[in-house]
């Protein structure tokens, strides 16, 4: 009587090409993550430094710079719909220059929307 099954081998040759698969795929996954939350980080931006627009345009008090009390004024007047979701630790959005020019809104972890990381 045959048993049937597979052998060691076998095994070993499915498991190692399992293994090669995902040291494969695991960088290009994180890479892929890595942009994803920077995409959004310039998207949350665009949508501050549109709603800060919006804000200076309706008062004569024009918003100069980024402060939490800032944001928290943007939400309470409807320029944005709610507080700002930071796509990973350590992004914080402070003003480059006055927000009534031509500053722009910058974030701690991956610089300005044009993404010079400064």
């Amino acid at each position: 009587m045959k048993r049937r099954g597979f052998t060691l081998i076998e095994l070993m040759i499915v498991i190692a090409i399992i293994g090669i698969l995902a040291a494969i795929a695991i960088p290009n996954f994180r890479k892929a993550r890595e942009q994803a939350r920077e995409k959004a980080c310039y998207a949350n931006m665009r949508v501050i430094l549109g709603a800060v627009e919006m804000y200076n345009m309706d008062h004569t008090d024009m918003m100069t710079d980024m402060s939490s009390g800032n944001i928290d004024t943007l939400v309470s007047g409807k320029y944005l719909k709610s507080q700002i979701s930071k796509p990973e630790s350590g992004c914080g959005y402070t003003a480059t220059g006055d927000l009534d020019g031509t500053g722009l809104i910058q974030c701690d972890v991956h610089g300005t929307i044009e993404g010079d990381g400064t």
